[in-house]
């Protein structure tokens, strides 16, 4: 004989008074008609009305203290063993994001209008303290010193160069000047490597002078109307762009290794003690605020309503719903968790002083 496949619901023990079975069987079957059709929006709206009605009598602090709220974000955001999964997802969601953006024509105007820019500007313009330390440390920065310093090298090369070509246009200057040169190199061979030496000394020295100097300019040109005019200025001449065309500076594999180092910054980050002490005041300051709130004022002021709420449980209760009758699993649940009770000694009490009919 092929062997019975156990039940993927354990079945409850029937009760062992007929009327209990009974009055199961009832019961079982009325609960699995307010699960169907209209039935269910009428029963799903009735059981709103009716969690709301106690919400506006049950305040924040009544039904949830500050320290269990503080230990689940704790818990959620800190503790909790992050499986594979979700940095492999979100690998695959970062390249999917940059092959749909590489096919976008999206422009950036259409993401950030005009009048959004200026207020952001608006904002980056409040923060000059920030801005001059900016200043400041990339003046300061060797390798910026570095940079001008070999500009001007360079400049002042390429200067003295383009003068010997145009003196070589002079009537007999190119002979004088190979003829001068012969006779300096004749007499000190290394001449030019000392010069150029020398240029880059003395250009390396007064670079810190004109650096000084920079830093003064750098400050008055990061001036609100200055700054203003320059980044205004660098928007129009990019907002019209696409997606597409921005996208093309960095490849997807570069996207999605930034991703990754996202991931691994987060979790290193996640294990740091300040995270743990800021998280925890920012979960107390939240309490704090919403503690004498009622349910029903905090479901209002975040802005979620009666009808969300009920528009949400029909768009995904009934596909639920469904998907565990075409396998058969909705009446073995709805009777698992009925029965218990009319397996009961307090229904069997209750039956013995049922009056008969």
């Amino acid at each position: 004989m092929p062997r019975r496949k156990a039940p993927l619901i354990a079945e409850p023990s029937p009760p062992t008074d007929p009327r209990a079975q009974a009055l199961l069987d009832a019961h079982v079957a009325w609960q699995l008609e307010q699960l169907q059709g209209a039935a269910l929006e009428q029963a799903l709206g009735a059981q709103l009305d009716r969690a709301l009605a106690v919400f506006t009598q049950l305040k924040l602090k009544d039904v949830v203290r500050a320290g269990d709220v503080r230990a689940v974000a704790l818990k959620y955001t800190a503790d909790i063993r992050i499986g594979g999964l979700i940095p492999e997802l979100s690998g695959q969601v970062a390249r999917e994001l940059y092959n749909y953006g590489m096919r976008s024509q999206t422009r950036l105007e259409e993401l950030c209008s005009d009048a959004q820019f200026e207020e952001l500007l608006d904002k980056l313009l409040e923060l000059r303290t920030l801005r001059e330390t900016l200043a400041r440390q990339s003046v300061s920065n060797p390798i910026f010193a570095g940079l001008v310093a070999e500009l001007l090298h360079t400049g002042i090369r390429d200067y003295l160069r383009r003068g010997e070509e145009a003196s070589a246009r002079v009537p007999g200057a190119r002979s004088a000047l190979k003829l001068g040169r012969r006779v300096v190199e004749r007499a000190r061979p290394d001449l030019g490597q000392v010069l150029d030496e020398g240029l880059r000394t003395f250009v390396q020295k007064q670079t810190q002078a004109s650096l000084r100097v920079s830093e003064r300019f750098l400050l008055e040109a990061i001036e609100g109307e200055e700054l203003r005019r320059a980044l205004r200025e660098l928007w129009d001449e990019h907002k019209h762009r696409s997606l597409a065309s921005i996208g093309r500076f960095a490849s997807g594999l570069d996207i999605e290794e930034l991703f990754v180092i996202g991931y691994e910054y987060w979790q290193d980050l996640r294990q740091n003690p300040l995270f743990a002490e800021l998280l925890g005041r920012g979960v107390d300051e939240v309490y704090a605020q919403l503690a004498p709130l009622t349910l029903a004022e905090i479901l209002e002021r975040i802005g979620l309503s009666r009808e969300m709420m009920l528009e949400d449980a029909l768009r995904f209760a009934p596909p639920v719903i469904k998907a565990l009758q075409r396998r058969k699993l909705l009446e073995p649940l709805v009777r698992a968790q009925l029965a218990g009770f009319y397996s009961s000694a307090a229904c069997a009490q209750a039956l013995q002083v049922a009056p008969k009919s």
